[in-house]
């Protein structure tokens, strides 16, 4: 007599459907009783989870995730020297994007002492990709807990694109925190800046692009800007997966076309299309930008005033497409005599080598 006979049963299908079913069910009832052992416990705000894992990358001091509140742990590294005159918090772009390898790159940690944060949803942050409890404000109470958690009185703050307006945000809401900055690609949330992206204007330079882009948007959700920006959320929050996919697909090609200087478009498909990871980063940046980060449209410009004092370089691409290079000599002009202003022959990118070569070398001689 075989097992499956012994059972009762003819096939492991069967043994599966009617003998398992009744174990499965209890066995679910009883784990939704038993909220103590599913659920994890609240975790205290400023409270962190190290990351004991061993690196062997020795300007690593540390990492791990910072709780933050409203169900969020951001995650961080501490990288670099601990004996820096002034301590660094670097700011990823996006929204919805995260820190790399390429960030790392534009510091010497011999000299500099970097804290690198992926933000709500972003990244290693979890829950991933969570817009509830993610605004422009609770970002910056992030940066202060961070700022507490490491025992620093004042920061360097260093910030390209979204990067750039949060770190104008923290600087406003804490001036006496900041000692210095260095922004780029400067994004400063004024209505116009989102439709230079949106409302068909760069048609003029990427028709191709463009094209590609705004077809997939019915003719009465093209009245503007915002519209089409709408009209690509409510699409890229659609319950179907491959609707979703689809559009969060075109939403990062369009982006993406924007922020390279080279036009290469068989390489650009083959890195954009298809990744997972699009759907979540393309919702968390509709959320923001169609609430206008949460802060309202002139709000940098208008307290711009509050932060004068406070050393800030700026570098910006002659050729960028995705944030106008007007925006960079607005905030020059607003700032007055403590801010300095670099263009250089590059598009959005920090990766841009004549980009990558002026933050480096203002990280250098400046943040010392």
């Amino acid at each position: 007599m075989n097992i499956l006979s012994r059972l009762g049963v003819d096939s492991l299908e069967e043994y599966i459907d009617t003998k398992l079913a009744g174990s499965i069910k209890r066995f679910d009832a009883h784990l939704k009783e038993r909220t103590d052992i599913m659920s994890p416990p609240q975790m205290k705000i400023g409270s962190v989870t190290p990351n004991l894992l061993v690196s062997k990358d020795k300007t690593l001091l540390s990492s791990g995730h910072l709780h933050v509140g409203g169900g969020h742990a951001v995650y961080f590294e501490e990288r670099g020297n601990r004996n820096a005159n002034t301590p660094i918090i670097h700011l990823h772009g996006g929204p919805g994007s995260n820190f790399n390898e390429n960030h790392l790159a534009l510091y010497d940690f011999t000299q500099h002492h970097v804290i690198f944060f992926d933000q709500r949803g972003c990244g290693l942050s979890t829950p991933f990709a969570e817009t509830a409890s993610n605004t422009s404000q609770l970002l910056i109470a992030d940066i202060e807990l961070l700022r507490e958690h490491f025992g620093f009185e004042m920061v360097g703050v260093v910030g390209g694109s979204w990067g750039s307006t949060l770190a104008l945000l923290y600087a406003i809401a804490h001036p006496e925190r900041v000692s210095q900055m260095m922004l780029w690609s400067i994004f400063l949330n004024r209505q116009f800046e989102i439709d230079f992206v949106n409302d068909g204007r760069l048609r003029m330079w990427l028709p191709q692009a463009w094209d590609r882009f705004i077809v997939l948007v019915p003719e009465e959700h093209r009245v503007n800007g915002n519209s089409t920006m709408a009209y690509y959320a409510s699409m890229i929050w659609s319950n179907d997966e491959a609707v979703a996919q689809r559009y969060a697909d075109e939403w990062t090609l369009w982006e993406t076309s924007l922020t390279s200087i080279v036009q290469d478009w068989e390489t650009l498909e083959a890195r954009t299309l298809g990744d997972k990871k699009n759907v979540s980063i393309a919702r968390l940046e509709t959320h923001y930008f169609l609430n206008q980060c949460f802060v309202g449209e002139n709000y940098i410009v208008s307290n711009i005033g509050d932060i004068k004092h406070i050393p800030c370089d700026i570098v910006h691409g002659r050729f960028d497409m995705c944030t106008p290079p007007v925006s960079a000599l607005d905030l020059q002009a607003l700032w007055g005599d403590q801010c300095s202003l670099t263009w250089v022959n590059s598009g959005h990118l920090r990766s841009d080598p004549e980009m990558f070569l002026s933050l480096r070398t203002t990280l250098r001689y400046k943040f010392k």
